[in-house]
Parts: structure tokens; sequence; C-alpha cells
């Protein structure tokens, strides 16, 4: 795959419509290993969960979800993301938060837009139990966000047309998220399916205040080290210890 022209479709298509799928964000093996990780810390059953299990507006069915700034790995993968996001935006981005939800099947992410601290966004395809394509509707219509909610002016309108963006998994479609309805519209044909949702907001936009959704003072600050004594003795993890004797050969 070439990234570069890949890059340069993506930012035109974006740039137009308000959307653009980008392939392959994380390999196949990538994404499933990122998954197990967050099963093995999160949990994978009701009892196990360390997140939410709730029902909001957006589903019909409660749904595991889990918030970036209460589990760290998450918000650290966003970030890693960050600079890529900015490349296909044509915009300098700070991340704000992202979400992660488990949704079961038979469930529906109802048509909705986003709140003014998901500028831009990216939904990420981690996993499906069943290897059945969900895929993500987003309106072909912009809506002024500034002057009403796009809900309110779409019912108002009828007839939303929308476009489908399928989705493997290590797939993602980034999209503007504030002035473009989106959801999942058709029932989950899995057991259950696992999507991550980024948030970014423009550095120099009207939504700069929400980087970081507001933790900057407890997120970005100084980091420091320091070291003991010289004679101090070496500490090696026992489950790297034979690693550490072969590092360097």
């Amino acid at each position: 795959m070439d990234r570069a022209a890949s890059i340069e479709e993506q930012r035109a298509e974006y740039e137009k419509r308000g959307w653009t799928m980008a392939r392959k964000v994380m390999p196949v093996e990538v994404a499933d290993a990122t998954l197990y990780k967050f099963q093995q810390e999160l949990g994978g059953d009701w009892e196990s969960y360390q997140g939410d299990y709730i029902k909001t507006f957006l589903t019909d069915k409660k749904a595991y979800e889990c918030y970036s700034f209460d589990y760290t790995p998450m918000a650290m993968l966003q970030w890693g993301l960050t600079s890529y996001m900015s490349t296909v935006v044509g915009k300098d981005l700070l991340p704000s938060h992202a979400y992660f939800r488990v949704y079961r099947q038979g469930d529906v992410c109802h048509l909705h837009s986003d709140a003014m601290n998901c500028e831009h966004a990216m939904s990420l395809t981690l996993g499906y139990s069943n290897d059945y394509i969900w895929e993500l509707n987003i309106s072909d219509k912009y809506y002024d966000a500034k002057e009403r909610r796009p809900a309110d002016i779409a019912n108002e309108e009828g007839d939303i047309r929308l476009h489908g963006a399928p989705m493997g998994i290590g797939d993602a479609v980034i999209y503007n998220g504030i002035n473009y309805l989106h959801g999942r519209i058709s029932p989950n044909p899995n057991r259950w399916s696992a999507h991550i949702f980024f948030h970014w907001v423009d550095r120099a936009g009207s939504f700069a205040k929400y980087a970081f959704d507001e933790k900057w003072r407890d997120v970005v600050r100084q980091a420091d080290f320091k070291f003991p004594d010289d004679d101090a003795p070496e500490k090696v993890n026992p489950n790297r210890a034979e690693m550490v004797k072969e590092r360097g050969r």
C-alpha cells in the first residue's frame, strides 16, 4: 500500500465530503492483539468488566464502554495516532478523548452528531466475533452545528441520504463528527463487535480548549527521572532476565 498516495486521496475526500476511509490503520494482527489486551485488562464479561456497562441514547441495548482517561493504554494509543490523523485531515490536531465500545448482536448506533470536543473523529474497528462487516453510515449533507443541532435540522427536512462505510478489522473511517450525522443504522449481525472512537480538535480552531478533554494541566506535564547512587544494585524484571542476558549479542 502506497501510504503517501493514499493520504493525499484521503485528504481530498475529507475536504470534499467530510469523511474518508483509512484502510489498515492497524494490521489485523495488531488489532487482534490490542483487543485481546483490552479484554484481559478491562474484562470480558459482566462480572469482570472494569469499565461501564450501560445503555445510552445512542444504543437500544446495553454495551460495554470505556473512556480513554479511565484507561491509559487507550489514551496513549490515541496520542500516538495524532500525527497520522493531522496529516490526513490537514490540520494541526490535538487529542480530545476516545471511547471503546463493544456492541451486542442486533444493536444499532442511532444517527447523531458529536459534541464540540469531537471536531475530527476516527472510528476504528478492532474486532467482529463472527467476521460480519458492520458498516458505519454518514450523512451526505453538511449541517451547520453552530446554528442548531444537525439532527434537529435533518428531522425537519427529512430524506436523509447516507453513505455506507464498510470496515474490516483494523480499518477506520475518518470523519467530521460535528457537522455530519453518523451512526450504524442496520442491526449488528455479529454476536459482538468492538470499536474505538477517537476524537481530536484543531489546535488553532474554535474548539482548541477541549484538547485533552480540558484535562491539560493534569496530563501535559514535564516528566522527571532520578537515578540512585552508582553503587545501587541492578533491578531486572524476572520475566525478562534471560532476554537481558542475550541483549547486545
